[in-house]
């Protein structure tokens, strides 16, 4: 069985098309996304209506979802960033929100006898992301220790990591939409289930471009950071 794994489209809607289309390719029968389908980029409505139309989607909310329907909570983040926030929400129609709406923060799944556990990243019990990193694998175990499964797969830290812990795997394929120093590559994976369990990182390229002159045109608050730190301009 093939499964396409991505996370942190943020409202990239041409990374998004670009990576759906290389699903199909590969005959991908499921897709998993790990949330923060929203937040930075230009296409918020786009983006989460795409997302409704894919079939054989498990999806779950990330921080940047939790924003949306139970407030901007102001000591995580700056002014600006809270109405780059503001300003997307006003673009999202009501059937995006009631989309939104009905992602879990986590969710588990049984496919061809593997458990997989499917979350944007560990979390406290009131569901916000820990301040945590795995930057040794054996961190791993730390952070999902309550989490059950033959397969945690996550996300929320854009860089790629994927690791096999004791025989327990854990993947965070990167960020799809915030290329940053990639500049034109959406990430994304293909996670295969069979007699063994392999997974398979992609970087799809796509036209990048195109995302930060319509960030430009819009002009939208914190823009400028945006583009720095996300788009590497």
């Amino acid at each position: 069985m093939k499964i396409g794994i991505m996370t942190d489209i943020h409202n990239n809607d041409v990374a998004l098309e670009a990576v759906l289309a290389y699903f199909e390719k590969e005959r991908a029968e499921r897709i998993i996304c790990c949330g923060d389908i929203i937040g930075i980029g230009p296409y918020p409505e786009e983006t989460v209506q795409r997302m409704r139309k894919i079939p054989n989607l498990t999806a779950v909310r990330g921080n940047h979802e939790r924003y949306l329907l139970e407030g901007i909570d102001m000591s995580e983040m700056e002014q600006p960033e809270a109405e780059h926030h503001k300003w997307e929400y006003s673009r999202l129609s009501e059937s995006s929100v009631e989309f939104l709406k009905g992602l879990p923060y986590k969710t588990e799944i049984d496919l061809c006898g593997i458990h997989i556990a499917v979350m944007h990243y560990c979390m406290n019990n009131n569901n916000k992301c820990l301040n945590q990193r795995p930057d040794e694998d054996d961190d791993l175990t730390r952070m999902f220790a309550h989490v059950d499964g033959d397969i945690i797969i996550y996300g929320h830290e854009h860089s790629r990591k994927i690791a096999n812990v004791r025989g327990k795997h854990y993947i965070n394929v990167g960020s799809l939409g915030c290329p940053s120093s990639d500049k034109n590559i959406a990430r994304a994976g293909i996670l295969e289930i069979g007699a063994d369990i392999k997974i398979t990182p992609v970087d799809i390229k796509y036209n990048a471009e195109k995302v930060v002159d319509e960030i430009d045109r819009l002009n939208y608050p914190a823009a400028d950071e945006i583009k720095k730190f996300f788009y590497g301009v």
